[in-house]
């Protein structure tokens, strides 16, 4: 999930800045989640099962309504507010972009 895009819905006009699925690594993965009490998109570690590793303290927490009790992975398509499809719009956000002006 090294890549990030900005989503936009086009039918209630919510936006937000995410990757898409699940990065897994050795230790810990990494997951666009939705908040599903204050419906809002971001990305959070979660520990794999059997990992000895303790995540930095707030890590997978609704960075809004403080919670982790709503959190579920986001499918990548459907806006929180709504429920109707969202699409990503421009290019990888992380992507460095070559200067325009020589």
């Amino acid at each position: 999930m090294e890549a990030e895009y900005r989503f936009v819905c086009g039918s209630c006009e919510y936006e937000c800045i995410s990757g898409i699925g699940v990065e897994k690594g050795p230790h810990f993965s990494k997951a666009a989640m939705v908040c599903n009490r204050c419906e809002e998109i971001d990305t959070f570690a979660v520990p794999n099962p059997g990992a000895m590793v303790d995540l930095p303290t707030g890590s997978t927490v609704c960075k809004t309504c403080g919670s982790s009790d709503q959190l579920v992975v986001w499918d990548g398509l459907t806006c929180p507010h709504c429920k109707k499809r969202m699409k990503a719009v421009g290019t990888n956000t992380k992507t460095a972009r070559p200067f325009k002006y020589w």
